[in-house]
This record gives C-alpha cells, structure tokens and sequence, in this order.
C-alpha cells in the first residue's frame, strides 16, 4: 500500500519562491534601465511608477496562490481530479480541477487546469523548483514529461 500511495503526487508548495522573486527583481531592473534611457518628463515618470505599483499590487492580491497539489487516485485518468489547495483573497479553499497541459523547464514547471469547483474557469500555475522538495520536484517533472510525450 505504501508503494502505491507514494507513486502519487501529494505535493505541500511553499507561497514564496526566491527564484521567482529574483525574475521579477531582474525584470523591474530591465523596465528601470529602460526608463532611465528614455529622459521623460518628471511627471511621466512617476506616473510609471504609480501604474506599475497599481498593477503589481492588482496581481498580486487578485492572482490565487497554489499551496498543495494532490494527483488523482491511481484508477482514475491522470487528467481528471486532480486536488488544489488554494490562497485567496476569500482564504484557503480545495478546489478541483482537470490537468489541461504541463510544461517542465529547468527551473520552473507549469500547468494549465480547468477548475471545476468551486466555478469552472482556466488556471494556469507556475511552480519553482525551490517551493518544493527535491523528491517532490522529482515526480513533477516526470509527470510533465509523460503528460508532453502523450499530448505530442
């Protein structure tokens, strides 16, 4: 029994990622780069910064944050039951979903889900290899890789 229930994918996801913070430092480095090259007007630099506070702060606060995945049972389609568990601005709720796509990079592995509850809609979520355990990191990669070679 053992055996089985660890060929699942059970994985607890940390909400912080040092790498997706350091993307995200190398793009604002990027856009300041750019700005500063521009020699706009006064004015029109801090209306920038206020726009891309507002935006930043927008996705942050509205975007859900995934903190635990669960695979299906083994008897079911590996595409179909899949478990989220999911911060929201409405608090943390299990939300179920059917696997769309899986896309694996050295660094970062996402996937495209379907939701169907709590409400059908699309969701695509990006999880960093440092949010998760090595071994975690391990089954989710060869997930991605069967769910690519099946779809091409």
């Amino acid at each position: 029994m053992t055996l089985l229930s660890s060929l699942r994918i059970d994985a607890p996801i940390q909400p912080a990622s040092r790498i997706r913070l350091m993307f995200y430092l190398l793009l604002a480095s990027a856009l300041l780069i750019l700005a500063a090259l521009a020699s706009l007007a006064l004015w029109q630099y801090v209306l920038i910064l206020i726009v891309s506070a507002a935006a930043l702060s927008y996705l942050a606060l509205s975007r859900p944050i995934l903190l635990h995945l669960s695979q299906p049972p083994l008897n079911k389609s590996i595409y179909q039951h899949w478990q989220l568990l999911m911060r929201s601005s409405r608090g943390d709720n299990l939300w179920q979903a059917e696997l769309v796509a899986v896309s694996s990079y050295s660094w970062v592995i996402c996937f495209k889900f379907i939701v169907k509850e709590p409400y059908q809609r699309p969701l695509a979520v990006a999880t960093f290899r440092d949010q998760v355990s090595a071994e975690q990191w391990r089954k989710l990669s060869i997930l991605a890789n069967s769910v690519s070679a099946k779809t091409t």
